[in-house]
Order: structure tokens, then sequence, then C-alpha cells
């Protein structure tokens, strides 16, 4: 059965296309051309009213004809009509994207594993207010409804993001879109401790961050953050350096005419001064590890009285101001740099296995025995390019001790339904290895894929992103407990901790790694960090390869645009809402923006049954 709607949508349009045609040209055209035309618009117009599908298409079919005859269009009727109907697809494709919803694609991992990969998504516009298209503001903006977990879509403007210049529709200048999950809103003062944040709002009551808490955080991305020097150098070196942690000066080192390095913490905004820079916001409680051969402890750290051990934990913690020297940059810059502590754990067996049952790495890709981070040009690291000669070429993923490939090839038109598609690896595939060899490829190598963050030197600007930290007096790796409370290795390297504290002195002080326990209310207060006002705090879920609040700072409010609604490729187990604090729909900008657009519908509607009335006449 035919259904007459549908049916007679075409021969509307085309009674609606010609008679708007025949407005504007009737003045001009010969009577009897006026006559044949107006002939044709009646006989289309009475078969429609009739609701004669077959009848309706064949007047169109004449109507058309006539038109082609009678009506011809000019070059200029031709580029006029074709200009219009695009600017008018922007206009409409514009208000949607910005003010209602939008179509998005994961560029990178740094969400991973909630978001991965050229994950598709749909993001809502109206989860927190009502955007001003193409701008940084809002009409209307409800701060209590941006939920603390909620992962968020903002845009880089007025924020220290390189190259955040984009266009939408390759014509409308505008900011590149980052999505991150929400963890401080104005107000907050956020400490990290174990992985997990604590903290306390505005009022100082203490927050419930459990939903925030489901994911690992670390409270910095290197010790040193982003280095500030003058430029350019004096006498070939680089001084004074301010040290930016979250984007915020937070501390100074000078090099004096005598040539000693005097240090001293910046005064953070309405906030305590940290007594050491190692209390910023809990920086103590973490270490950045990798793991070294006992041919690479014996060049690093020479003259160590160690036990045996398969590989060994290097775990370098407390940056401090005390003790700082001179050092050459990554930037090739002499000036002043942070001290650290440094130390050692031998790791057996057991050690090795939970560190392989947890392993997790970047997205990468293999080609005739040499590894590369997807999305990186291979060509351009040739030679940095770690070896893998026995994992055959493909694309691979590495969670929580889970090897997949990824079995279909990128293909355009098929893309969003299978580039996020991955499928588990046998047991007997080489990724699983569990020799010591390949365990410390993949834990120092596993995030970056170079050849640079193999251990070479103490304290080498390249260190693997990986951290360590305690939690309930086990220590972490990977998100996991690898040495429990009560292991002997864990219990020896206690005693080590204790010995170096107990020989320090204050020029070169040592500060030991162990478990103080969760902050106090007081704590948090004075060395937490403030989220300003109008202000928002952000973090990837992925922390070892998420440029986030780390590097670039606070977000601000006008720049927050929506939240993710839906994940709809690939399909699979994570295919829905991702995990997320619950977002509320009977608000005030969802229920204006869908009024706005069933208002639109229905006007649109009528305006066309006017035309068709004004044609019976």
């Amino acid at each position: 059965m035919i259904i007459p709607y549908f049916s007679l949508r075409k021969p509307k349009r085309t009674l609606r296309q010609v008679h708007r045609l025949y407005s504007r040209k009737a003045k001009n055209l010969h009577p009897q051309a006026k006559e044949s035309i107006q002939t044709h618009l009646i006989a289309l117009q009475k078969a429609i009213l009739k609701k004669d599908p077959a009848d309706a298409k064949k007047k169109a079919q004449e109507l058309e004809q006539a038109s082609l005859q009678f009506l011809p269009k000019t070059p200029f009727d031709k580029v006029r009509d074709f200009m219009g109907g695009i600017l008018f697809a922007l206009m409409i494709a514009v208000l949607i994207r910005t003010m209602w919803f939008e179509l998005y694609t994961i560029p990178s991992g740094s969400m991973r594993p909630t978001l991965k990969e050229e994950d598709y998504l749909i993001v809502s516009k109206t989860d927190y207010g009502i955007n001003v298209p193409l701008q940084e503001a809002h009409f209307y903006f409800d701060p209590s409804l941006v939920q603390r977990g909620s992962i968020i879509v903002f845009n880089g403007a007025n924020m220290d993001i390189a190259d955040a210049d984009t266009t939408y529709f390759y014509l409308f200048p505008g900011k590149k879109q980052f999505v991150k999950r929400l963890i401080g809103k104005p107000g907050d003062t956020l400490y990290f401790y174990g992985g997990k944040i604590y903290g306390i709002d505005a009022a100082g009551n203490k927050l419930d961050l459990s939903e925030v808490n489901k994911i690992e955080h670390i409270p910095f991305i290197r010790f040193d953050g982003k280095v500030e020097t003058p430029n350019p150098a004096q006498q070939g070196v680089f001084s004074p350096v301010i040290f930016h942690q979250m984007n915020q000066p937070v501390a100074k080192l000078d090099l004096n005419s005598i040539g000693a390095i005097r240090g001293e913490m910046m005064a953070q905004r309405a906030r305590p001064t940290p007594d050491y820079y190692s209390d910023l916001w809990g920086m103590k409680h973490f270490a950045m590890s990798r793991l070294l051969t006992k041919a690479d402890v014996e060049k690093i750290h020479p003259g160590l009285d160690l036990e045996e051990g398969l590989l060994y934990l290097e775990l370098t913690h407390h940056p401090t101001l005390q003790g700082a020297q001179m050092i050459r940059d990554e930037y090739n810059r002499l000036r002043p740099g942070l001290a650290v502590s440094t130390s050692l754990i031998p790791l057996q067996e057991r050690h090795l296995q939970a560190i392989s049952q947890h392993m997790t790495t970047c997205r990468f890709s293999v080609k005739n025995g040499k590894a590369w981070h997807l999305g990186w040009n291979p060509k351009d690291l040739a030679s940095y390019l770690p070896s893998f000669p026995d994992v055959p070429d493909g694309t691979y993923e590495i969670q929580d001790g889970k090897a997949y490939t990824l079995p279909f090839p990128h293909i355009p038109i098929l893309g969003i339904f299978t580039n996020g598609i991955v499928k588990e690896l046998p047991p007997d595939h080489p990724l699983y290895k569990r020799d010591p060899e390949t365990i410390q490829k993949l834990y120092d190598l596993g995030i970056e894929f170079l050849n640079q963050y193999l251990p070479t030197a103490k304290n080498q600007r390249a260190t693997p992103s990986r951290y360590a930290y305690f939690k309930d007096e086990s220590l972490y790796l990977l998100g996991a407990p690898i040495l429990k409370k009560g292991d002997p290795a864990l219990l020896a390297f206690y005693k080590r901790e204790q010995e170096k504290q107990a020989i320090s002195t204050s020029l070169n002080p040592y500060f030991p790694f162990r478990d103080v326990g969760p902050p106090t209310l007081e704590e948090i207060r004075k060395n937490g960090i403030r989220v300003p006002e109008k202000m928002y705090l952000a973090l990837g879920d992925n922390h070892a390869m998420s440029a986030d609040s780390r590097q670039f700072g606070f977000v601000p409010e006008n720049n927050l645009k929506g939240g993710v609604s839906f994940l709809f490729s690939p399909p699979g187990k994570r295919w829905g809402r991702p995990a997320q604090s619950a977002q509320p729909h009977a608000t005030f900008p969802n229920i204006a923006v869908w009024a706005v657009f069933i208002s639109a519908t229905i006007a649109s509607s009528l305006y066309y049954r006017r035309k068709l009335k004004v044609l019976r006449k």
C-alpha cells in the first residue's frame, strides 16, 4: 500500500519550487507562457488536494517540462539558488552543532579505557546551558548542572593550548574541542593520594568524589611541569627558572652571582604557600617509575648493595628545591633543575607476573618488527622506534594484561562501524611473553614507543609515563598493588629508605618514599589545589597519555559546551552511555532547545500549508 504523505512529498516540493520561480519571473513572461504555467500549477495543485499520488506525479512531471520551457534558469539564478541552499544548510547545521547536539570522533587515547581512539559519540550541547553559536559564551548557564565525574566537552579558546585553532565546515573560524572528565568545580580544593582525589568544597565541606575516583588519577605529568625561562640566556645560562604545575607558577630557582642556586616557593592564589615543592597537591605521594636490568643498575647506580632481582624497580620521587643543580634539559637549555630522591626495589618472579597481568599500553602499530605509537608518523621517527621482531604486522593495544588486535583495516566508508572493534589475542601470541626482557620493554616503552625512554642515565629527561604510589600500605603500579602489604621486598625497601634518611643532610636532603596515609582536612586546605571562580578542573581518564588541566590549567566556564551522552560506535560492550555521573534531563536548557525545535517544525509545516492555500487562488 502506498502511503500518500510520502508519495506526495516530491510533487509538493515541485509545486512550491516552480511557483516560487514563477512569482519572480511572471511580470516578464509572455501571456501565453503565463497561462501555460498557471494551468499546470492548478492541475498539480488539484491532484495534490485529491491525494492522488499517481496523478500528482504525472502533473509534476508536466509542470517541470513547462518550467524548463518557459522559466529557464539563468546562470545567475542557478548560482543564487545554489548559494542560498548551501548557506541555509550551513546555518541550520551550525545551530544544531553548537546549540543542540553534535557527532564527535575521539582522536587520541587520553580518555582510555572509557573512550578510545576513533570512538563515535553523540555530544549533547544542552547539558549545562544554551550556547551562543560560534562564540565562547552562553545565553544561559546553570553551574549546578555540571556534575563532578561527568564527561565534558569544551573548546580551547583563551587557554594555553598549542594549535587550538580550527574551522567549522571549512568556513567558520573556531577552536578545537576536547573531551575530559570534570573533576573540580569553582571553589573546590583538591588533593591527590593513592591514585585518588580528596577534596572540600568552597564552604569547607568534604566532597563526595566516588564517581571521580572510579578512575586512577595522578597530580602531575612531569615533576617540573612547564618550565619558563628568560630569553635570551645570560652568558649561556637560562636563569631564573619558574616552574608551572596545573599551568600555575608554583616555584622558582635562580642562579645568583656567586654560582649558588636559590629556590623559593611562589605564593598561591588565595592559598597558603606550601613548605616544599613536593607538598603541592599531594605530589609527594607519587613517584615516576621504570624497570632496570642488573646491567642498567650497575651503570646508572654503581656501588649499590642490593639483593638479586630479575628486574629492578626504580622510583624517582619527592622533587624539591633543596639541593638543586645545573642541568641541560631536553631543549638544550643550561638551567637550574629540581633535585629528586631515587629508590630501587629488586623484583622477583611474583612481581613480574603481577606487572604482566596488569600491563597497559597505548594503541600501537607494528610493521617489519618496528613498533610506534598509533597516530605518529613512523618515517619521522624511524631511527628511534623499538624492535618487536616476533610480533606480526598489525595494530595492537594492551589493557589490564589482555592484548588485543584491530582486525579490520581502515575503510573510510565503513570506518564508523569497524575502526574501534578489537579482538583478543590468543595466549600464545608474542605480546603475552612474560620474560623479563618483554616485560621491561612493554613497561618502559609501552606509552611512548621511543627508544629514548630506555634507561641510560640517572634522572634522564626522557622518563616513561609510568607512576607509582602507596595505598593501604601496598605499592601500586599500573593501578594495581604489585608489592602488597607485608611483602618481604617491601619491608626491605622501608628499611633502606630509613637508612638513607638518617644520613641525609640539609644541603642534600633525602626524602623517603613511604605511605603516610590519606590527607587530613587541614592538609587538604593547606596543600590542595583550589579551583578559581568560574573555572573547572578537567582530567583525562588515561593520565599517562593525557594533556589535560595538569598541563593547560583550568577550563573557563564559557568554554564548557556540553557533555557526552552516548557512544554509538563501535558496537560492543562499551556501546551506550559512558560511565559517568548521572545527568538530569528535565532541565531548562534541554526543554528550551527542544521547544524551539518543535516550534520551528510546526511553524515550517504551517508555512507550507499556507503556501498551498495561496496556490488555490
